[in-house]
Formats: structure tokens, sequence, C-alpha cells
């Protein structure tokens, strides 16, 4: 029996209480990627991790204008480090998402790079323009173990050209391994495995979801997330641009959700549902209590209707 079926750490404990996936997507605006083919260590933007004082700084421009840094590598590329390297810029969205690659010779280019562009909806059109979506699986294994034990095998397991499929830095939600972002929408999956990452994948190239798998859009919020999938399993609704939450009303009880489709727009109302608390990861002695809200779902009449 392969070691990802005996697995018995934080994300076998979530699926075997079969916790909710949905409303669990981290949050970003956009994203720096940062090809590094030797070790992560656990904490990859502190001064000690692989990227050193540029790391550090890295990470502190990306916090201030809401994007993220990963460092990642291809599946069944080479692992020895070297100098060269590609660094892609990406932004998220439902409308505007663009990615470009960057090639640099030392890490010091990095900071050099437009950085601040991934949070606009406009490319710098200073990179080469990418017009495939890219599939970061979390294999961050120092941060989690799960990460690394059910990541691996389904980044090995995914069959597409060098260049569409890497392995990544923690993407949160290690409770959901193997976890997925799809890039540049930015739409996360979790609970994969060998035996159905390569149908998530193959469906979202052709502009489906997996429902099951998936957990949201990075650019919503949590209420927005779950307000989304909701109505898309109500209504039977794959299409990645199928459904659009767009306002989100908060109150003490709930969150109002107006979600787009293309028959009209319907209300969610999203209320707490607080399960029981559960440690975060295998390495955290945190608990969390996971929220994964209930809903109910009303249409909104038609603008000059009775």
């Amino acid at each position: 029996m392969p070691a990802f079926e005996r697995w018995v750490g934080c994300a076998a404990v979530a699926r075997a209480s079969n916790e909710s996936l949905r409303g669990t997507a981290g949050r970003a605006e956009g994203w720096v990627l940062i090809e590094h083919r030797g070790p992560w260590g656990r904490e990859p933007w502190d001064p000690e991790g692989p990227l050193g004082r540029i790391g550090t700084e890295l990470s502190r421009r990306c916090k201030a204008v809401g994007i993220r840094p990963q460092l990642v590598r291809e599946t069944h590329g080479r692992r020895e480090p070297t100098d060269t390297r590609r660094v892609f810029l990406v932004h998220s969205g439902r409308r505007g998402a663009w990615l470009e690659q960057y090639t640099i010779d030392t890490l010091e280019q990095i900071l050099r790079l437009p950085l601040e562009a991934a949070a606009e909806g406009t490319p710098p059109g200073t990179g080469i323009r990418v017009d495939q979506r890219l599939y970061l699986v979390c294999t961050h294994g120092k941060k989690d173990p799960c990460c690394a034990v059910l990541g691996r095998p389904v980044a090995a397991a995914l069959n597409r050209p060098n260049g569409r499929v890497w392995e990544s830095t923690h993407l949160g939600g290690d409770r959901y391994a193997a976890g997925m972002v799809v890039l540049p929408d930015g739409s996360y999956y979790g609970n994969l495995d060998p035996a159905n990452a390569q149908a998530v994948v193959d469906g979202h190239d052709r502009g489906q979801l997996t429902l099951q798998n998936y957990r949201g859009r990075c650019t919503d919020d949590t209420a927005a997330q779950i307000a989304e999938h909701a109505v898309r399993t109500e209504y039977g609704l794959t299409g990645i641009d199928d459904v659009h939450p767009t306002e989100v009303t908060s109150s003490s009880g709930g969150s109002d959700v107006v979600v787009v489709t293309a028959s009209g727009s319907v209300q969610v109302h999203v209320t707490p549902d607080l399960e029981t608390p559960r440690r975060t990861t295998c390495r955290s002695e945190a608990f969390a209590t996971p929220d994964h809200g209930v809903t109910s779902i009303r249409s909104v009449p038609a603008a000059g209707s009775a």
C-alpha cells in the first residue's frame, strides 16, 4: 500500500471527518513565483531561508500590496540549484487575470522586477506573456508533512508538458492536502490524490470545475467563496465563469452575498456554522474551529419588475 494511503496526519483526520472544502481558499490578488530547485526549508522567507535577505525583502513587498510569493520547481525537472531561474508574475481575478514569465541570473534581479504590478489588472508587458494555465501543487513537507506525503504523488501523477505543473511551497490549508491552485484564475482545489487529480486538471483545462474538490477563488473572501459554492451546487453550474459573487454585506447574523449567474442574480445568506475544534496542521499545537457556513438562496428580482 502506498505511503499516502496509510497516512494519518491532519489531512487524513479532516477527510475522515468529512470536513467541507468550501470557503477555504487562500487569499491573494496576485502571485510571484520564483523557481528554486534546492531545499526550501520550513520558513522560506526568513533571513536564514534559501533566498536570504532577498527573500525577506521580497516577502515584505508582497505583503504590502496583497500578493503571495511562492518558491516553485518542476516536478520532473532537475533538482540541482542554479543561478539562472524563471520567475512568474501573476495577477488573479475573474477579470483581467494575466501571467508573465521572466528569466533572472541573480537573486538581486527579483527585486528589480515590477512586483507591484501583480496586484493590478494590467500586465506590465516587460516579461513574456504566458497564455496557458499553471498548476501549483503544494509539496512543502518542511511546513507540514501532509503536503509532502500527499502532494508529491499527485504532482508526479499529473501528465502535462514541461512548464505547466509545479511543486510549490505552502499554499494554505494543509489539512486539505493534497492541495493545488490554478493560475492565473486562482482556483483552489483540495483532497486530491493520484486517482482523481488528472481528471480535475483535465476538467479545468476544459473550463470546468470539479466541485467535490473545489475550495474557492483566491480573490474572494470566505463568505463569497461559500456563497459561490452553494449556488454552483444548487444549480449544477460547473463552468469556471458561470458564477460570480459580487456584493457582500456582513452583519452580526451572517453575510448576504449577491451572486451573478447567466440566468440572473441570486442572494445567498451565509450563517455561521461552527464545527468541532481541530488541529490546523500536523506541526501546529493551535486548534481551529472550522466554519463552512449554512446557506439559503433566494432570487433577486430583475430591475423594473413588480
